[in-house]
């Protein structure tokens, strides 16, 4: 029988009677948690034991080294700094349209 379960509903409990069947009780269900969580450790670790794909590392095939070949870079010749500027300007001459403020594109290029 349940020791924690066995207490008389006509007996009144005095103060550390009652605070030491809620220690049992909190102790009952951090060891529950606890030994779940431990359960669902074990479970984790045979899923990666068992599961897990661990590649030969003896080969049949012999490594062949293979120089590594560095591709010619050009330059990235890309508008997209030109489409942020003029979606930017695009953006600033709108919004100085409804404060009145005068709005002048200046034009730069690079040499």
């Amino acid at each position: 029988m349940n020791v924690l379960l066995e207490v008389n509903p006509n007996e009144t409990l005095g103060f550390f009677d009652a605070l030491t069947f809620g220690g049992q009780t909190v102790l009952l269900g951090v060891a529950t948690v606890f030994a779940v969580l431990i359960i669902i450790w074990l479970a984790l670790v045979l899923f990666r034991v068992f599961l897990y794909d661990i590649p030969n590392k003896k080969s049949s095939k012999p490594s062949v080294d293979v120089e590594p070949t560095v591709a010619p870079t050009t330059p990235a010749v890309s508008s997209n700094d030109e489409i942020v500027a003029v979606i930017a300007a695009a953006i600033a001459m709108a919004e100085s349209d409804n404060t009145g403020a005068k709005f002048k594109v200046v034009s730069f290029r690079r040499k």
